[in-house]
């Protein structure tokens, strides 16, 4: 373990293995007060504590977002909900600025993917424990999540969980769903053959079966997806050959068994989020420009969150919102795109294409449940710390400008006619 990444593991080890929540010797633990003290000393003792205040594109664009989120507070009436969200959104950006502080080149972004391979496979063995555990208690002493009758057709008669954020089975396959592509980059050359196998057996099968012990629909179909980016990135496959893939899956998606495709069940879970949905695109329809304020999606709906990160976005904080969330995801793609036509060490291209990957698979996670977590804001941490050691500069285009309002309009749209159609 790097003196430079220490901080990264400390950090990452608080938030998936969490052992403060449910291991007796540190049970307890303010381990915030640990934490982000050592990372400022680490990242000062590096000299690179001033590179949390050089902002460029990106920052800025979470800084607005951060701007907005208050005044959409402020503007439906500061609760104590609203003050949680301003103190949640301080800490993410902090989290942000700090990995991409700590992440000073490569070798620090290989680093850090070893520290999320590493944590997640352990909590993945965890997980595939407590599935065999014939009395269904995990490490934790967690009991297995809620399951419906039909998970069956896959094979599943319960879902696994963990603690603390990860307590819901959706948001606990995005641990998974997120280290996986850091696990696909060493089964391919330039790696050795005893690596590629070691990293196909030892480290991508844990992580793909602890993701479908989750029984988490949108979480197996979005690793599913990483498996796709995987063999596409692997065998350079051509547009067309890409575009019949794509066909081929389309007709393996419509004959997959009911439970990962149906969009009504008998616990009411795909129809819960379709309302959901339904709803978020009524507030900003009743308030474009602020929403109705940060946090307040399930005080509005009186039920539930909004299940998709993008509508919790633009219900909560309107259209500008909205479009500042997109912008802040589209820099950090934007700064690995330009880094991987630069990058000629292909151990350096195996990693970028690992964080593109990563985000892709969080970001397709997150169209099937609230995902405003740390783990998002980690991972754009990373992709702001590439946009520092990019040779070209990364710059805000006109373009882009009309890329993110395109893309806005025709989110909005889609769900508008998914959601008139459907009911």
């Amino acid at each position: 373990m790097s003196f430079a990444v220490l901080p990264i593991w400390l950090f990452l080890g608080s938030l998936l293995v969490a052992p403060q929540l449910w291991w007796s010797p540190l049970l307890g633990l303010r381990v915030d007060y640990i934490v982000y003290p050592m990372w400022v000393i680490v990242l000062a003792s590096r000299g690179r504590f001033g590179e949390v205040f050089r902002f460029r594109t990106q920052d800025y664009f979470f800084l607005l977002m951060y701007v907005w989120i208050f005044l959409s507070v402020m503007v439906a009436g500061l609760t104590d909900i609203g003050q949680f969200y301003l103190v949640y959104y301080a800490k993410l950006f902090l989290v942000y600025r700090l990995v991409s502080a700590t992440i000073s080149d490569v070798t620090d972004l290989k680093r850090t993917g070893y520290a999320l391979i590493a944590l997640a496979l352990l909590i993945a063995i965890e997980g595939i424990q407590h599935m065999n555990n014939p009395e269904g208690i995990g490490w934790a002493g967690q009991s297995f999540a809620w399951i419906d009758g039909s998970a069956s057709s896959i094979g599943l008669k319960s879902r696994i969980r963990w603690i603390g954020i990860f307590d819901g089975p959706g948001v606990f396959c995005v641990m998974f769903t997120a280290a996986a592509p850091f696990a696909f980059q060493y089964m391919v050359s330039p790696y050795a053959l005893w690596l590629r196998l070691v990293a196909a057996v030892g480290l991508t099968f844990p992580l793909l079966l602890a993701a479908f012990y989750t029984g988490s629909r949108g979480g197996i179909l979005a690793t599913a997806a990483m498996v796709g980016m995987f063999i596409v990135s692997r065998f350079k496959i051509s547009l067309g050959k890409l575009v019949l893939a794509a066909a081929c899956g389309g007709i393996a998606l419509a004959a997959a068994p009911s439970y990962l495709t149906e969009t009504k069940d008998s616990n009411n879970s795909a129809q819960g989020r379709v309302e959901m949905w339904a709803m978020g695109l009524q507030m900003v329809q009743e308030s474009p420009l602020f929403g109705v304020g940060k946090g307040n999606f399930a005080v509005y709906t009186r039920k539930l969150v909004a299940h998709n990160s993008a509508l919790e976005a633009m219900g909560e904080t309107g259209f500008p919102g909205m479009f500042l969330w997109i912008a802040v995801i589209y820099m950090g793609i934007k700064h690995i795109v330009v880094r991987l036509k630069e990058a000629t060490e292909p151990t350096e291209r195996q990693a970028l294409l690992a964080v593109l990957m990563s985000l892709s698979g969080y970001l397709i996670s997150s169209l099937f449940v609230s995902l405003e977590t740390e783990i998002m804001y980690f991972l754009l941490g990373m992709t702001a710390a590439v946009g520092r050691f990019t040779t070209q500069p990364v710059r805000f285009t006109r373009k882009d400008f009309m890329i993110i309002v395109a893309f806005q309009v025709a989110y909005y749209m889609a769900f508008k006619v998914f959601i008139m159609g459907y009911y």
